[in-house]
């Protein structure tokens, strides 16, 4: 999988992102990236070149960029 072809389905995942879903974590463990939950955040390893990155992210989103700004952040930590 490119990396466009990385960030189209972590868009797709995160379209019209609401809140943390089990759907959402499944699909994110099936891209690599493994989900724990701590109280209002979910905590996102996300494999990098030489490891993992951890990526805070809120379990309900704020606004409607909330998913977009996730798929930023993710993106970011794999670079």
């Amino acid at each position: 999988m490119t990396r466009n072809d990385f960030r189209a389905e972590l868009k797709r995942i995160f379209t019209g992102y609401k809140h943390m879903t089990s759907r959402i974590e499944s699909e994110l463990q099936k891209l690599g990236i493994s989900v724990s939950r701590k109280r209002n955040h979910a905590i996102l390893q996300v494999p990098n070149g030489s490891g993992y990155r951890s990526v805070s992210v809120s379990v309900s989103g704020s606004d409607k960029r909330a998913g977009l700004n996730v798929v930023t952040e993710i993106c970011r930590a794999m670079s």
